[in-house]
């Protein structure tokens, strides 16, 4: 199983972070967010279940999402904000409001040192130790999307058919023969697939299928030949109608892998966005954010899950 998508990146930064200085490469400034704006923050909620962690991804402002990029001010008012002891955020999985998280430490209390540091790293993202309020069964490891205010999930439609398996992986051979890739490529991959219940299409649901290395990423040792292939479609009568493929093949240490984290109605018109995790060999991962929109699901939002803001002068602890 993969890691959640934070879990990954801290490990990553750890070593990251420790580079000199000369090797960094210039951060171009970008204009602060005017929080005051913003309808939500939304928090990405990860790790064992008996300690998870919340961390702040994106602001919702006039419906869209945005990055949050504030001082090191604003980044204390953030933490202050959001972040008390006992404050409560909702939470959410697969398009359903599943409880919420109760905050039991934020990152820098008053008199106590800060939750967390990375090596070499001036200044981090808060984040806040938390406690889960879910009303569904969790697993050891968790991953949920979090809110500052409450998001308006769509009401549950029909059921979903019982088994995607077969239907799936029709869909992706077709994908991947027309794309050049062989069944003896596919053999050798992990097969996924299941039902959403994004609202998108004639059906309000959609098939995910999907052929993936076992030894992705940092799971494997970064060589050899592999192959990632992503497909998502819509029901219309029976035929599926794709609507967004990620298709990825080379030297393992290049290929860009995806997987669906989690999917939500963010911005209240009905229609689930689908938050991605994506990464490669040695890289710190991305939160990729699709929108629905005329039969196609696009790119709405991407993140690098680097937490380190800034480095020590002399790029170490």
């Amino acid at each position: 199983m993969r890691r959640p998508v934070i879990i990954a990146s801290i490990l990553l930064l750890a070593l990251a972070c420790d580079k000199p200085k000369e090797e960094e490469d210039a951060t171009p400034a970008v204009p602060l967010t005017d929080m005051s704006q913003a309808s939500a923050v939304l928090f990405q909620v990860y790790g064992a279940r008996d300690e998870p962690k919340a961390a702040p991804i994106a602001v919702l402002i006039g419906g869209g999402l945005q990055p949050i990029a504030l001082d090191q001010e604003g980044w204390r008012a953030l933490d202050s904000t959001y972040f008390g002891a006992g404050g409560r955020l909702p939470m959410y999985r697969d398009g359903a409001d599943v409880g919420a998280v109760e905050v039991v430490r934020g990152m820098w209390p008053k008199d106590e040192p800060a939750l967390y540091t990375l090596p070499g790293c001036r200044e981090v993202v808060p984040q806040a130790e938390v406690r889960l309020q879910a009303t569904i069964p969790t697993e050891e490891t968790v991953e949920f999307l979090a809110s500052s205010t409450p998001l308006a999930q769509p009401k549950p439609g029909p059921a979903l058919p019982p088994d995607a398996s077969a239907v799936a992986r029709t869909l992706a051979n077709a994908v991947a023969s027309s794309r050049g890739v062989g069944r003896e490529e596919t053999e050798k991959l992990d097969f996924i697939s299941r039902w959403l219940r994004t609202g998108a299409g004639p059906n309000g649901r959609t098939l995910l299928a999907s052929y993936i290395d076992p030894n992705a990423g940092d799971a494997g040792p970064g060589a050899g030949h592999t192959t990632m292939l992503l497909v998502l479609a819509e029901d219309s009568s029976g035929t599926q109608n794709t609507s967004y493929t990620h298709l990825s093949n080379g030297e393992a240490r290049t290929v860009e892998f995806q997987r669906v984290a989690n999917h939500v109605d963010l911005d209240g018109d009905g229609v689930d966005e689908i938050i991605l995790e994506q990464w490669r060999y040695a890289a710190v991962p991305e939160i990729v954010i699709l929108k629905y929109a005329g039969g196609k699901w696009e790119e709405a939002f991407r993140k690098s899950m680097e937490w380190c803001l800034s480095k020590n002068a002399d790029g170490r602890r």
